[in-house]
């Protein structure tokens, strides 16, 4: 045999070693099928932490978090309280609805029966327990509610002096819309009446009923003009 037939064979014993070397690190032979290139991909996939083959870390993206805007003025009426389902309620004597906690479930339930019969002393009791205007102590210096008869409640409050010389009827308008929202969600009257007042002055007087509201997008309202339409008078100097 001659010096090159031997350099060949050397060469090709060397290839072979080193063909047998890769099949014992990856299970396979050199130049594997694309199966384990997929298989490969799809781990780096499911660990995007892991550097990249250029060297630079491969980050998870970030999912974009969906916040509801900040309640105020410019939108306090798009939102009001779940409507309590007085009928449901005498109905059935545990939660039905998924939602409601059973023991506030039981107190509609004892007092459905009174409620549905227009006993204005039950209102009176619902309002204080369940406090339907709780939440807007912030937007005013002092809150009432009242039940004057079956068919209908009454809401009255005295006004914020920043937010009256601020925002005007706006302000008023806002606040006009989520009080018989709130109360309407609350008792099963037919209407809703809302006054307002400053520095003891009547600035607002508007009665809501039921039925206008009920097809309503309120996302797209515009309270002023919704409570001009219910009859609503304003006085606030700007022109009225």
């Amino acid at each position: 045999m001659t010096d090159e037939e031997k350099l060949k064979a050397q060469q090709l014993e060397f290839i072979k070693k080193l063909q047998a070397i890769g099949s014992d690190l990856w299970g396979g032979a050199a130049g594997a099928s694309s199966g384990t290139e997929a298989e490969g991909g799809a781990e780096q996939a499911s660990h995007p932490d892991q550097p990249s083959e250029n060297g630079k870390q491969s980050l998870p993206k970030k999912n974009k978090v969906q916040t509801r805007p900040e309640i105020g003025i410019e939108n306090l009426w798009m939102t009001a309280d779940e409507t309590i389902d007085w009928t449901d309620a005498l109905a059935y004597e545990r939660p039905n609805d998924g939602l409601t906690a059973p023991g506030l479930w039981q107190y509609y339930h004892r007092m459905a029966e009174k409620v549905l019969s227009g006993d204005i002393q039950a209102y009176a009791e619902v309002l204080r327990k369940m406090n339907p205007l709780g939440d807007l102590t912030g937007y005013a210096d002092g809150l009432t509610m009242r039940a004057p008869d079956a068919e209908r409640l009454e809401g009255q409050f005295t006004c914020r002096a920043d937010y009256l010389e601020k925002n005007g009827t706006e302000y008023l308008a806002a606040m006009g819309l989520r009080i018989a929202r709130d109360l309407l969600a609350c008792l099963p009257v037919s209407e809703v009446g809302v006054t307002a007042y400053n520095d003891g002055e009547l600035v607002m007087d508007v009665t809501y009923p039921r039925e206008a509201l009920r097809h309503i997008n309120f996302q797209y309202t515009d309270p002023e003009k919704l409570a001009i339409r219910c009859g609503g008078i304003f006085r606030t100097g700007e022109g009225d």
